[in-house]
């Protein structure tokens, strides 16, 4: 999961064709989701587990995030209907819904956190030259 994790950040942290290549492997990651839900409503089954807590909260807000922050679109319910259905339900507990963060209070600092990056990555860039 934390592989999983690694690879959906990286679209934030990384910009032109590096960017291209994390967002076809956040996609890619994505599929293998899909795949293992196998028609379950969780990845545990009927009932949430530890699987989806990991996963829900950075499915449900972070990933959004990441995708407006960094401009590029990884996630598509149609694509992926599984999880859409898994995101939809997983949002609907209500121990979840009091818990989540709100997207628009993230958005401003996630900026910030690439900005940051792709600037110490260029700065690294002008050292090497």
């Amino acid at each position: 999961m934390s592989e999983f994790n690694e690879v959906i950040r990286q679209v934030l942290f990384v910009d032109g064709e590096n960017q291209e290549k994390e967002v076809k492997n956040a996609k890619e990651a994505l599929e293998v989701l899909e795949g293992e839900l196998k028609g379950n409503k969780f990845f545990g089954g009927e009932t949430v587990d530890f699987v989806d807590i990991v996963l829900g909260s950075f499915l449900s807000i972070w990933l959004d995030v990441i995708e407006e922050v960094s401009c590029v679109k990884v996630y598509d319910s149609k694509k992926f209907p599984s999880l859409a259905k898994w995101r939809e339900d997983f949002l609907e507990i209500p121990a979840i819904k009091e818990v989540l963060p709100e997207k628009e209070n993230l958005v401003p600092y996630f900026r910030k956190v690439r900005r940051f990056k792709l600037a110490m990555a260029a700065k690294k860039m002008r050292v090497k030259i």
